[in-house]
């Protein structure tokens, strides 16, 4: 079979007339002579013996004329059925359940367009009486008419207009965001594409021609069908020119220098044409129209077939179970629907805008304001730009259309960039993103929102691809200024290392540092001294008992024996010690001799020292008895000081960061070690005394200095006699 021929309108676009009014005004309008759909079903289409062909492969009749199921088969015969052809082929058996599982989904109605056929019967044939008979059936779980579908659109000038749309709808911020995924392709059914535009080609995906009106369809009084309507192929050109708008919206090849900007800039274009070129007779407006059947098989081709999000810029009155059943599979497999509300100005619903979870959207103008031909509806979701639109056109140019079908590709775009921030948002997410992020319209005040005009308002995109994926505010940390160093009094114990430092931002951590200074002992030297050994001679020592002068004779110091020498029998008896105790207490009186016995004696031994001092200390008797200290050693305890901190570069460190300014420095502390001046020791003095013959040696008790014979004679302070302590 020779290869499809493409579109004849390269020249210059056919200019439609200002007067434009929809074709299909009610639901009795959109039915389709001489043709139903039927569903059957399951154990049906399950033992059905036909061999029924998914669409012809051409322009020319290839379908069945019976399905193999008895009941079903007389009532066809008696209709005149002479070509059935199945929607779609059956998916593998528990795909369905699969599919959905994986994605988290219900199973959805994947076997319903594959359990549904296309009848075409006579043209005479009254399609309300085939239905109502066919759905006598047992076989049968649906009967319906096929219905047409046209494009919104509401035809302006080509060469006027401005892409004054996109800035409506905030997608210039949005752009910082995102332009747009290559792994995101937007499925436009309508009615092609210019396959070979200069500002789409770059952007489009292989699509497909699901267009199959049959050899002889009947178009609506006043109209003809022109170009190709017959027979299904892969070549899905555009004829009429509004599948190009619509995709030059979503998707323009932008920042290139030519033409217009698309919504996204890299997220591609999946072309499944389902309406063909129609034209009025009277004036040659061209419309682009199509059937449910064709619709609901383009439908399930881009599911099928990796679109993420489906715009349907088309519509009309009345509901199909083929339609509705081909949109909840898209649904199901997480496909994202978009399609317009209508244009003929009332609140009457439109399919497919009206059928459930399908994103509903409306048109106004730019001043805000709901455009007059958009519907309106409870079911309405956003609006978007669609009164002077600037986009694609056949022959390679531009043009400028009005519609809700130019408003649903604004929407569509923005969904697909939600997509592109973030692939696994779902279907209610993305919907629920596009009405919570859009800017509130409102006829009135007071005025709900959403409401049935506007919905929840005009699509944002940037606010939507924030909520897809939220932008993460960097916390500034906090920098340490670059100070001069500063001058420490002495510390004792930890302080905190000042650490230089400058950008770039970082957050730096000053460790503690407690100065460690490690113990060092002092050496001392010792002196060792040599002693002379005194030769003592033993005698009987009188002494003198405190209060009483040296001179009171033996009597009074009788047994006095302060230090424990003399044992017991240098004890007094009671009776006589107390009498005999005239200068106060014994305490008091000892303590006050002792403090001066042995201030004087500290003088005399430094007066005197050498030479002659024997006899004066000695005069008492005790000329035997020698003065020496004895060596003294003393360890100094090693001392640690902190000394003022001084300034300094220091060390290279895990902490020290390189400035671009000269490096400046910081403080760090210091131990010193002291050593202190070794101690002087003093040699031994050593006196010797010349022996005089036994003497009686007197101990001068305090507050009587003569003791006796000499003075000081037997007081011994220091212990250095024998017989005393």
């Amino acid at each position: 079979m020779p290869a499809k021929r493409r579109s004849t309108g390269r020249g210059k676009p056919t200019q439609p007339s200002s007067q434009w009014e929809p074709v299909f005004t009610s639901e009795a309008d959109t039915v389709i002579p001489g043709e139903l759909l039927l569903t059957l079903v399951p154990s049906a289409a399950d033992s059905m013996t036909a061999s029924v062909p998914v669409h012809p492969s051409g322009p020319v009749e290839s379908g069945a004329r019976s399905l193999g199921v008895d009941d079903l088969d007389t009532v066809l015969a008696r209709l005149g059925a002479h070509d059935v052809t199945r929607l779609a082929l059956p998916g593998p058996a528990g795909a369905a359940e699969a599919d959905a599982a994986t994605r988290g989904l219900e199973v959805t109605e994947e076997q319903v367009l594959a359990r549904s056929f296309r009848v075409r019967v006579d043209v005479g044939t009254d399609i309300a009486d085939a239905v109502a008979k066919l759905e006598a059936l047992d076989s049968v779980e649906a009967a319906e008419p096929n219905r047409y579908r046209e494009t919104s659109v509401v035809p302006n000038d080509p060469s006027y207009g401005s892409e004054w749309g996109l800035a409506k709808i905030n997608a210039p911020a949005a752009w910082d965001r995102t332009t747009g995924s290559a792994s995101v392709v937007v499925g436009v059914i309508d009615t092609g594409i210019d396959l070979d535009h200069p500002d789409l080609v770059g952007n489009i995906v292989a699509g497909y021609d699901m267009v199959d009106l049959g050899t002889s369809p009947t178009a609506p009084a006043g109209f003809r069908f022109e170009g190709d309507f017959s027979g299904r192929d892969s070549v899905p050109e555009d004829e009429v020119g509004h599948g190009s708008h619509v995709a030059g919206t979503i998707a323009a090849m932008s920042n290139n220098a030519l033409g217009v900007a698309g919504v996204t800039w890299q997220c591609k274009i999946m072309p499944v044409k389902a309406l063909t070129r129609m034209v009025r007779i009277s004036d040659g407006q061209v419309r682009g129209v199509g059937s449910s059947a064709d619709i609901a098989a383009a439908v399930r081709y881009a599911a099928d077939n990796g679109a993420s999000v489906i715009n349907m810029s088309l519509g009309s009155s009345g509901t199909t179970t083929v339609e509705s059943s081909a949109i909840a599979y898209a649904i199901s497999r997480g496909v994202v629907v978009v399609a317009a509300m209508g244009n003929d100005g009332t609140s009457n619903p439109s399919y497919p805008a009206a059928y459930p979870d399908v994103v509903s959207v409306g048109a106004i103008d730019s001043a805000d304001h709901r455009a007059s031909f958009s519907q309106t509806g409870p079911h309405i979701d956003v609006v978007a730009p669609g009164v002077g639109v600037l986009s694609t056109y056949l022959a390679a140019g531009y043009g400028t259309l009005s519609g809700t079908s130019m408003a649903t590709p604004h929407v569509a775009g923005v969904a697909a960039l939600i997509r592109s921030v973030k692939p696994s948002a779902t279907v209610a997410e993305v919907t629920d993103i596009l009405r919570t992020t859009a800017r509130p319209l409102r006829d009135a005040p007071g005025d709900p929102v959403p409401n049935d005009s506007y919905g929840w308002g005009c699509v944002d995109a940037a606010a939507a691809v924030n909520r897809a994926a939220p932008i993460i505010t960097r916390l500034r940390t906090p920098v340490l200024p670059c100070r001069p160093p500063i001058t420490l009094p002495p510390i004792c114990g930890p302080i905190r290392t000042p650490i230089q430092f400058c950008p770039p931002p970082r957050t730096m951590i000053c460790p503690v540092v407690s100065p460690v200074c490690p113990p060092t002992i002092t050496p001392v030297t010792t002196t060792p001294v040599t002693t002379t050994p005194i030769t003592r001679t033993p005698v009987t020592p009188t002494i003198g008992r405190p209060g009483l002068g040296g001179g009171a004779g033996a009597a009074g110091a009788a047994g006095y024996d302060p230090y424990g020498y003399l044992g017991g029998a240098g004890q007094v008896p009671e009776e006589q010690g107390a009498s005999e105790g005239q200068g106060g207490t014994y305490e008091e009186g000892y303590a006050d001799g002792y403090a001066a016995a042995l201030a004087q004696v500290q003088q005399e031994l430094g007066s005197e020292q050498g030479a002659g001092g024997g006899e004066t200390a000695g005069g008492g008797g005790n000329d035997e008895i020698g003065f020496q200290p004895g060596p003294f050693v003393r360890l100094r305890t090693p001392v640690l000081a902190c000394i003022p901190i001084t300034t300094m570069t220091p060390p290279r460190s895990p902490y020290w960061w390189r400035c671009s300014q000269p490096p400046r420095t910081v403080i760090e502390p210091q131990c010193y070690q002291v050593t202190p001046p070794p101690w002087t020791i003093t040699p031994t003095i050593t006196t010797t005394f010349p022996p005089t013959g036994p003497t009686t040696p007197v101990q001068g008790g305090p507050g009587g200095f003569e003791g006796g014979h000499g003075g000081y004679g037997g007081y011994d302070p220091y212990g250095q006699s024998p017989f005393q302590g």
